[in-house]
């Protein structure tokens, strides 16, 4: 025992060259613990500091994906339930803390109603996250939706051409 608490206490955290060198099973072993037992060090106020900032950190990887690499759209109702699931929030808390209904606030994260401004800045001010992100959410969103629609040919009729033959 006396060994790893002096191993512990010389301990660094030196990432190893990546020229083929493995960390043998002990040292993988003594790096997992190491880094356990400063997690388990943390305040719960900093460990839902560092969780809220990993489903940022999601949402902002979303937004900068290739839409045609990603495959998978998340929503803004995807988000905001990350966030309150590390919050411990249900819909109906996260609605009234926001001052609003469960049902109307269920209606802007399924699209029933537009998202807009004011909701965006709520959850800004709540998530502590840019304004602006939320919005670039909802515009990421709809313009895979537009590029999907668009070969859709149910739109061809609508072509200034076609109205100038016809005239």
């Amino acid at each position: 025992m006396s060994i790893v608490k002096d191993k512990t206490k010389d301990f660094s955290m030196t990432i190893p060259p990546s020229d083929g060198h493995k960390l043998d099973k002990e040292q993988k072993d003594l790096i997992r613990s190491h880094a356990n037992e400063l997690a388990g060090q943390r305040s719960t106020e900093r460990r839902v500091r560092n969780e809220m900032l990993s489903v940022l950190y999601r949402l902002e990887e979303y937004l900068q994906r290739e839409e045609a690499a990603s495959g998978e759209v998340f929503t803004i109702e995807y988000f905001v339930s990350e966030f309150c699931k590390v919050l411990g929030l249900n819909r109906s808390q996260f609605a009234g803390l926001l001052d609003t209904d469960t049902s109307n606030l269920n209606k802007y994260l399924r699209g029933q109603r537009a998202f807009n401004i004011e909701l965006a800045m709520k959850f800004s001010r709540f998530f502590h996250t840019p304004v602006d992100i939320w919005l670039k959410v909802q515009l990421k969103n709809d313009l895979i939706a537009l590029h999907k629609e668009e070969k859709v040919s149910k739109y061809d009729k609508y072509d200034y051409k076609k109205a100038l033959r016809l005239a």
